[in-house]
């Protein structure tokens, strides 16, 4: 199957809701780096699935279309209350048009399968989070909240009971068990479990993303097995043309990594930096980068370095090109 884990993490008193999985798909065959962790067309809430491919990934396409093409579901005013009651319905009746099974019995063909939801509700002014499957005994998709003020998160898939116990190991290593509040755990457990092959349904880079209030999502890479691998975003590893524009966790602090800035600058030349010169002094004096630079500043700093390198890069190549052609 796999195992996929949400938690609310709370850091100096900010919180945000973040989504973890692993990147194993299988059902007759095994996929490596499958994408198991969906954006819907609203920037308030997410969705990860554990279980039969050939089931989830039908059902989560047709949320994802059905709120795109839907004014009122996808508009941000709707609360996503509103949305679960929708996809709860939707998956039901998706569900129960599946034909031309023979005579098997609807549960073996269904299958099993979970999905993880939640988000920021405005109306309740929190997030939430639910664990949605199709029980049979009710005939319809049913979804059960994951309540509590603190610690709250819900692991769905495979070996339940050990992810528990490794839980309650990260708790105690950190120091915060009379704290009662998660900062990174769930996530090491699964850097935990995925390499032991002894959990072999759980495979794969991680992949990651998490919720600002008051809705905001935002999708995270992975440093894949360790800061030392390889580049990966949504289980797969990030090259010239899988390269997207997001920050990277270490798996083995499970801190988001800096964009990284060179330690020294010098000289700083009007000619070469233009308008941008000023800002560059400002933020390397001495030609020393300053230390607590603000993330805004980080971003812009690193943007103008990337430029200029552009820049020479292609007045490089040009001047190549023109010795070329006078030989």
């Amino acid at each position: 199957m796999t195992l996929c884990v949400a938690w609310l993490r709370e850091i100096n008193k900010e919180q945000e809701l973040i989504f973890a999985t692993d990147s194993c798909l299988s059902g007759g065959e095994r996929w490596h780096s499958g994408v198991k962790l969906f954006e819907l067309p609203r920037k308030d809430c997410l969705i990860c699935f554990a279980g039969e491919t050939n089931r989830t990934y039908p059902l989560i396409l047709n949320l994802i279309t059905s709120i795109k093409f839907d004014e009122h579901l996808s508009n941000s005013h709707t609360d996503i209350t509103e949305v679960l009651d929708y996809l709860t319905r939707l998956f039901t009746s998706l569900c129960h048009s599946i034909t031309d099974y023979g005579t098997q019995e609807f549960r073996n063909v269904l299958g099993d399968f979970q999905f993880l939801f939640g988000g920021w509700s405005w109306k309740t002014n929190q997030f939430k989070l639910w664990k949605l499957e199709y029980n049979h005994e009710a005939g319809a998709f049913v979804h059960d909240e994951t309540n509590g003020d603190d610690m709250l998160y819900c692991f769905i898939g495979d070996e339940l009971e050990k992810s528990q116990e490794l839980l309650v190991d990260q708790i105690s290593k950190s120091g915060k068990t009379l704290s009662r509040r998660f900062d990174m755990e769930p996530f090491k457990v699964l850097i935990e479990m995925i390499p032991d092959t002894s959990y072999s349904g759980i495979d794969g880079a991680v992949q990651l993303a998490k919720i600002h209030p008051p809705g905001a999502t935002e999708f995270l890479g992975v440093y894949w097995p360790s800061v030392s691998g390889k580049k990966t975003f949504l289980g797969k590893d990030v090259s010239t043309e899988n390269n997207p524009a997001v920050k990277f966790v270490d798996p083995d602090t499970g801190e988001i990594l800096e964009d990284t800035l060179p330690e020294m600058l010098s000289p700083i030349d009007k000619d070469v930096y233009g308008d941008h010169t000023d800002f560059l002094l400002k933020c390397y004096p001495e030609g020393q980068l300053k230390t607590g630079l603000s993330k805004r500043d980080r971003s812009l700093l690193k943007a103008i370095i990337d430029q200029i390198a552009y820049s020479q890069f292609m007045e490089r190549q040009q001047q190549n090109t023109e010795e070329e052609q006078a030989e």
